[in-house]
């Protein structure tokens, strides 16, 4: 794979999901099937016109606008995806070991090296809730454990992206070491309200807003809801365009804008402490 195969699918890929989770590449990692190579052509005119168009589409959304989780409607077909990497399909596939890339382990964009510093910095607490939204096959929790963090959630809307986790984390830890839930990011637990200190994200927005208009803003309502005010969410992302960012996050605090980094952003936002 050539230099800008790399760039290309860099722009696009994420993880989540479920997840967090799913897209691209490590510099430490390369994906060899010629599939690979014909995905990040066909990425290019995605990226360059939903960027161009995504504020045209964007929808406000308040927490206080639905209340109870049940009250939510979301598609659970892919007929409005804007890729490939927007569907649910490719990510069950990808690991069950039928996709582009390992279906057992693989960091999306990089690893801890990439953003275990932020971590430290804005997650100071080992014992703080954290929530892992849209895991996929990503290292995340065995990172977060061997770095002492103890009170973690992971979700991911493939069942199979469950199964690869609890692979992955029973190498090093026992099975209650971490909570692992097949769930969307869209709708999450209803007890959850103010839940969690902490959420982190690496690319999993970027597959829910590859999946459709209206699914990044309903993620980001959930992400508000689950979180307790005052809450960070910790997001590495690389396809969202900077505008529906802006709006989907306007009343946050920005603690960080890692909107001109190359491969792809760290952003910190703190939740609002009141609504």
């Amino acid at each position: 794979m050539n230099s800008i195969q790399h760039i290309l699918i860099s722009c696009i890929l994420f993880a989540y999901v479920p997840a967090c989770n799913s897209f691209v590449i490590s510099q430490q990692q390369s994906a060899s099937s010629s599939s690979s190579s014909s995905s990040s052509a066909s990425l290019q005119s995605i990226i360059s016109s939903h960027h161009a168009t995504a504020t045209t589409t964007t929808t406000t959304l308040s927490v206080s606008s639905i209340t109870s989780p049940k009250d939510i409607v979301i598609s659970t077909t892919d007929d409005d995806a804007r890729s490939q990497f927007g569907t649910k399909d490719y990510w069950d596939e990808l690991y069950q070991g039928r996709g582009d890339f390992p279906a057992e382990e693989y960091s999306w964009y990089f690893g801890w090296e990439g953003y275990g510093k932020l971590v430290k910095e804005h997650i100071v607490s080992k014992d703080c809730e954290i929530l892992i939204p849209g895991i996929g096959n990503d290292g995340i929790l065995l990172d977060l454990l061997r770095n002492g963090y103890n009170r973690l959630t992971a979700t991911d809307y493939s069942e199979h992206a469950i199964e690869r986790q609890k692979d992955l984390v029973s190498y090093e830890y026992s099975e209650d070491a971490v909570e692992l839930m097949p769930m969307d990011a869209r709708q999450m637990e209803g007890d959850w309200t103010g839940r969690f200190d902490a959420v982190l994200e690496k690319g999993a927005f970027d597959a829910i807003y590859l999946s459709g208009d209206g699914n990044l803003e309903q993620s980001v309502k959930e992400i508000e809801r689950v979180l307790k005010p005052g809450g960070v969410l910790l997001s590495v992302s690389g396809v969202v365009p900077d505008e529906l960012r802006k709006e989907v996050f306007r009343e946050w605090e920005w603690v960080r804008d890692g909107s001109h980094e190359l491969k792809a952003g760290c952003f910190v936002l703190k939740r609002p402490a009141k609504r």
